[in-house]
């Protein structure tokens, strides 16, 4: 494990933070692009994409902090700034809380423009990023495994880390399957987002796609179970997915997703339909 990058100065570089930053230039900077391409680049924006990142951090925290309550309570002697630090992480967390400072900030400015899809490639680009972060930093890697493709470390870096269990055997590399998942959505998303007729459910379908994986790969990574078998992002994880199903219900239900036969297309269809059926008269025996 690589839980250092390097080291300039009197400053230490860790891989996680670093490439946590690597994600979130990438992915603003797509964002940006996107929202440039569609004209839509302007100063409010600007202090809504902040109020995202904001809610971002503080959702990332917020959402772990019941399972980490030991660094908030003993913080005697102890830089707020480390506690922090040490006190979990989580990606949906984050999603969660980069949504609601945006829909906060956008109720502020009076900003009504949906604007969820030009994320969507910026959020799957970004969190491919930021898993490799975590593949290299972070222990265990998943649940112990047989298959072909399970990675082992050393005790020397299991030992680093003071709850490793299953590192003395070859792990399932979860963070390589969210990774695989992104790389996948990303040439889904520069394919296909274009032709959903619906504003803002492009960003829905990818949510949606990586709430589904995320709790099934959240049975192989290595995470305690809370209640019930399942671990304190599945139970968080069930109700976005309940939420985000109802909507597509909604749009189905609704012919949200239907797209309006474009003008004069009746009448091509019936004059091909009449040019057939003349031509099928002159060549029948």
């Amino acid at each position: 494990m690589y839980p250092v990058l390097g080291q300039v100065g009197p400053v230490t570089i860790l891989t996680h933070d670093a490439f946590t930053v690597l994600a979130l230039i990438v992915g603003l900077s797509l964002y940006y692009r996107e929202l440039a391409r569609r004209g839509w680049l302007e100063t409010r924006i600007v202090w809504i994409s902040l109020a995202a990142l904001i809610g971002g951090a503080i959702g990332a925290r917020a959402i772990t902090a019941w399972e980490h309550l030991e660094y908030y309570t003993a913080l005697e002697g102890v830089p707020l700034s480390v506690a922090i630090e040490n006190s979990g992480k989580s990606l949906i967390g984050a999603l969660a809380g980069g949504y609601l400072g945006t829909v906060l900030a956008k109720r502020a400015f009076g900003y009504t423009r949906s604007t969820g899809d030009c994320y969507v490639l910026a959020i799957a680009v970004a969190t491919a990023i930021g898993r490799i972060g975590c593949f290299l930093s972070e222990l265990p890697l998943g649940t112990p495994t047989t298959l072909p493709w399970g990675v082992s470390v050393s005790a020397e870096a299991a030992a680093a880390f003071a709850r490793c269990p299953g590192c003395e055997l070859p792990m399932h590399p979860s963070m390589l399957y969210e990774i695989a998942f992104n790389l996948v959505a990303v040439a889904l998303i520069v394919r296909f987002r274009d032709r959903v007729p619906v504003i803002g459910d492009t960003l829905k379908l990818y949510l949606l796609g990586a709430a589904v994986f995320r709790f099934v790969v959240e049975f192989v990574r290595g995470n305690e179970p809370q209640a019930l078998g399942l671990t304190g992002p599945q139970w968080v994880l069930i109700p976005l997915i309940g939420l985000l199903v109802a909507h597509f219900v909604r749009q189905w239900s609704r012919d949200a997703w239907r797209v309006p036969v474009p003008p004069g297309a009746p009448d091509l269809v019936a004059n091909a339909v009449r040019i057939d059926g003349r031509a099928a008269g002159r060549t029948a025996p």
